[in-house]
């Protein structure tokens, strides 16, 4: 029987575990908050790491609330839910300003993130992604560190959409050797990705509404399979208030990728549009299907020839899709493939009024290398990973840039993950 030791959890880390101190060395402790006293069981050390489970919570801290969710302690798809908004809004702040802190000058304007509003009868924190897995005809999430499904009858983390899909989808006869299944919510509709190591029955084609569009993969091949033709367009619908009175559509395909909370991924738009307002030459690197940018094109004027966006990605069906955008919309933006974690071309990358990054987890390292060559006016970098985005600020900082403004993002409420973006000029 391992020992049943007691402490009182210090500090919430980045991921949503807790840190208690155990002869003189940290042991992590998920589901628990800041000044909690418990009780606990160190259950291995992995990685030079210790890590324990919570057995009991003798005095809970000021800041503990009763989680929501019934699964939570299982799922842990959720681990901020036993704190309270107002401490969760704090602790990811804390997060990206701990991590950026040797950048962070008297000038630096911090911008923390507000508490999220949760009214009683709405406890849906609004993530429009989600990947379920399937178990007996039940969708479900995996339990941390494994492969053990935990089912619910409903999920307060996603959309109220979904959630009802999820109900849907396991009323249907579906086929039995699917063992995971996607969506993703837009404006328009929804892009429902069933997913199976075997290839789609022939005579399989599932019952659905005009606003859902059906896809099948076959796990290890890249490709996806429409199970239904003619197949649906589906646009994300960008507000651009206060820049112009209308909104922009982008089309968002099923391999496409898109912020999974919408509310925060028109707060993230605004924010760099607000960055980049006044820039002539923007330049997107890292521009997925043209999220960021095609707002800044619409609402500058580059659909007037006043502005030039100039973006690369790795994935050569984003690229096309930005494109295909551009043209739709009749703004002046072209992209091209390219990996940017390895040796590229920067010459049509030259002289940006605005650079923008927007990396996935593992950063911008190769990028950030080159930043005293590029000669930009401006960097707006954008990181999933604060680890990895303070890394490369160490790059910029190298180049002679200043980091004028650090704003944290809190992209998926409730999670033990937090975004970061940062304006640096030079």
């Amino acid at each position: 029987m391992p020992e049943l030791c007691t402490g009182k959890i210090e500090v919430v880390l980045h991921g949503g575990d807790g840190v208690v101190r155990h002869k003189r060395q940290s042991v992590l402790i998920p589901n628990t908050v800041a000044g909690d006293e418990i009780t606990y069981q160190i259950t291995e050390k992995k990685r030079g790491v210790l890590r324990g489970k919570l057995m009991e919570v003798i005095t809970p801290s000021e800041n503990r609330i009763s989680p929501p969710c019934p699964v939570f302690q299982n799922c842990g798809g959720c681990a901020l839910q036993p704190m309270h908004t107002q401490a969760q809004a704090a602790t990811k702040t804390t997060w990206v300003t701990d991590a950026f802190k040797k950048y962070i000058s008297e000038t630096t304007e911090i911008m923390p993130i507000q508490p999220q509003s949760n009214p009683k009868n709405d406890t849906y924190t609004g993530r429009r992604r989600v990947r379920w897995f399937m178990q007996k005809g039940k969708l479900g999430f995996r339990k941390r560190f494994s492969h053990e499904m935990v089912h619910t009858e409903t999920c307060m983390a996603l959309t109220e959409t979904l959630d009802n899909l999820r109900n849907t989808l396991e009323l249907m006869k579906l086929a039995e050797s699917i063992v995971s299944i996607q969506a993703v919510e837009l404006s328009s509709g929804t892009h429902i990705i069933l997913e199976s190591e075997q290839a789609c029955p022939t005579d399989f084609k599932p019952e659905h509404t005009g606003f859902q569009q059906w896809w099948w993969r076959t796990l290890g091949s890249p490709s996806i399979q429409a199970l239904h033709k003619p197949m649906l367009t589906l646009f994300d619908s960008i507000d651009l208030k206060p820049w112009l009175d209308s909104s922009l559509d982008i089309e968002i395909g099923a391999n496409d990728f898109v912020q999974g909370h919408a509310a925060g991924n028109q707060a993230l738009i605004s924010q760099v549009l607000e960055w980049s307002e006044g820039s002539k030459r923007v330049v997107d690197l890292f521009s997925g299907c043209g999220n960021l940018s095609l707002p800044i094109a619409k609402a500058l004027g580059a659909d007037l020839k006043g502005v030039e966006i100039t973006g690369a990605e790795l994935n050569p069906t984003s690229v096309k899709a930005a494109n295909n955008n551009a043209k739709r919309l009749g703004l002046n933006a072209s992209y091209e493939t390219m990996d940017l974690f390895g040796k590229f071309n920067t010459e049509s990358f030259i002289a940006a009024d605005t650079l923008i990054l927007d990396p996935p987890r593992k950063g911008a390292k190769r990028i950030s290398q080159h930043i005293n060559t590029l000669f930009p006016k401006q960097i707006i970098m954008v990181n999933c990973d604060v680890a990895a985005g303070a890394r490369d600020a160490q790059a910029l900082k190298d180049a002679g840039f200043k980091l004028k403004a650090l704003r944290p993002l809190d992209l998926f409420p409730f999670a033990g993950h937090v975004e970061a973006l940062s304006l640096w000029t030079s």
